[in-house]
């Protein structure tokens, strides 16, 4: 090949790869693992119809997405907790909160486990270790393992707090994301675990919740519709409010109706 064709050819190149138009924009996302699976899918789909937007998507819990917001370290925090933001960035903090979805916490215990329902009472006393022993609820004797999750959990702060609980068991043991945990009460009889619906799976037992005095609510759609679940949630997201025409563009994505779709085959509920 002639040398001036060859530097024709890759003058060509060159100037492709540096075309603007042909760059790559990012945006990052990081925060509560709740909320990574349905995000995965959201991410392929949006990225699948507007090539030149590249999603980055990390985990580590609801209060690293927050975190991450204050530091300006990602574009989007991913949260399945509602942080008191003037408290957590001041009152003149510019930061905006919305909420895409709403699903629930999933009590899960083994799937051998004949425990059907618990109470707000009993909930309390397993991961404060009151109760240690299943044979206490009326199962066959075995030694409670309770699980929790890690301290940036916005499921973990949700769960504590709803129940009052003050101190965990000396027996709790700590696993951080939610297939972990679905794998680890599906091999052991006598653990307990909660995650977040998205990730209920065969295998493993749901427990019914006290909603009140007298009714036991299964985690399901319809009683989250009608707010009968009594640990029912938002997951939201926290955005500064200058942004990238990138990340804009993907807030529009998220009130499309093929989101809608792809968050209610998690078993979520879209919110308006």
């Amino acid at each position: 090949m002639k040398p001036a064709v060859l530097f024709i050819i890759l003058l060509i190149a060159f100037t492709a790869c540096n075309d603007p138009q042909n760059e790559v924009s990012q945006i990052r996302l990081k925060g509560s693992e709740s909320m990574h699976a349905v995000f995965q899918q959201l991410k392929a789909d949006f990225e699948k119809s507007n090539p030149e937007i590249q999603i980055i998507l990390e985990g580590g819990g609801s209060r690293t997405g927050l975190d991450a917001i204050r530091e300006q370290s990602a574009d989007i925090g991913l949260s399945s907790f509602e942080f008191d933001l003037n408290k957590e960035l001041g009152a003149t903090s510019k930061v905006k909160e919305q909420v895409v979805a709403y699903d629930g916490i999933v009590i899960i215990t083994n799937e051998n486990n004949p425990l059907d329902s618990l109470t707000n009472e009993q909930v309390e006393k397993i991961y404060e270790g009151q109760i240690s022993n299943w044979s206490e609820l009326g199962g066959k004797s075995g030694t409670i393992l309770p699980i929790v999750r890690d301290g940036n959990s916005g499921t973990q702060k949700f769960f504590t707090e709803h129940y009052k609980i003050n101190g965990l068991s000396n027996t709790a043991i700590t696993i951080d994301e939610n297939k972990d945990i679905v794998n680890k009460v599906h091999s052991n009889v006598n653990a307990i675990g909660f995650i977040g619906f998205a990730y209920f799976s065969l295998g493993v037992h749901e427990i019914k919740l006290a909603a009140d005095s007298f009714k036991f609510r299964a985690p399901t759609k319809s009683n989250l519709l009608n707010n009968s679940y009594p640990l029912k949630r938002g997951l939201r997201i926290y955005y500064n409010d200058q942004m990238s025409d990138s990340t804009k563009a993907f807030l529009v994505y998220l009130n499309s109706d093929n989101a809608k779709s792809i968050i209610e085959s998690f078993g979520l509920i879209k919110a308006n």
